[in-house]
């Protein structure tokens, strides 16, 4: 293993997360966007005043796409030195003025699925998890860049206890107010990599232009494909399914 990944993996055993500057270039950027604006087939969500908020399944609907994908996991199996598989993914737009989101783990919360049993969030379908953000804008205080804590030990319900238990992922107010965040600016191209178990929350967009990121969610290969099986599962969850439908 080359020394850099060497460090990234020593920064991720130590907080849970890094940064790799410069992953990609501005205008291979441009060209994921416009894989994305070309791309069918893909689930679109709007913000109540009707601009768009999020696009899901889009990976591999352009040469593009898949190419990040490909890198990612290229980059993944070389610091941890296992396989990956994509588990999600998702495009996120806040436009100017936009909330941002609560302080929350990823994945740790209650749903209810088709047959009314209740699951547990993204552990029914493995036990690790990594996030991958790419910058498609720079993301900055003004704009409500991600701000990041490191990760909490545990498994899914010690976790769960510090959550708000209200079927979304937050953290309850008394673990939050002890977890300190860390504010993450990122150039065009920048990639962060980080466990679904760093707390993490971002503030309002106060810029006049939109703030777009790209996350892609891996989990360990040896588990098998849970793509298509977790999208099924968000579309037929009911009840206390928010957090699924958000995350």
């Amino acid at each position: 293993m080359c020394s850099k990944y060497l460090d990234f993996k020593k920064e991720f055993d130590t907080g849970g997360y890094f940064v790799v500057k410069d992953f990609l270039s501005k205008n291979n950027v441009l060209k994921l966007i416009d894989d994305i604006n070309k791309a069918n087939d893909v689930d679109k969500y709007f913000d109540n005043t009707n601009k768009l908020r999020r696009i899901e399944k889009f990976y591999d609907k352009g040469e593009n796409l898949v190419d990040l994908n490909n890198k990612i996991l290229l980059l993944l199996n070389d610091i941890f030195e296992i396989n990956f598989t994509i588990f999600k993914d998702k495009f996120n737009s806040k436009s100017p003025g936009g909330e941002g989101f609560f302080a929350h783990y990823d994945g740790v919360f209650k749903f209810i699925d088709s047959d009314h049993n209740v699951k547990n969030g993204w552990y029914e379908y493995g036990d690790f998890f990594l996030n991958a953000l790419l910058a498609v804008d720079k993301c900055n205080e003004t704009n409500g860049s991600i701000e990041l804590a490191k990760m909490h030990k545990g498994n899914f319900h010690e976790l769960y206890e510090k959550t708000k238990k209200n079927g979304t992922p937050a953290l309850s107010e008394e673990v939050e107010a002890k977890t300190s965040f860390d504010l993450i600016d990122l150039d065009i191209g920048d990639l962060i990599i980080f466990s679904n178990t760093c707390p993490h929350r971002s503030k309002k967009n106060n810029s006049k232009v939109d703030r777009r990121i790209i996350y892609y969610t891996y989990t360990v290969s040896y588990n098998g494909s849970k793509y298509y099986e977790y999208f099924d599962d968000k579309k037929k969850s009911k009840g206390s399914s928010k957090a699924l439908s958000e995350k």
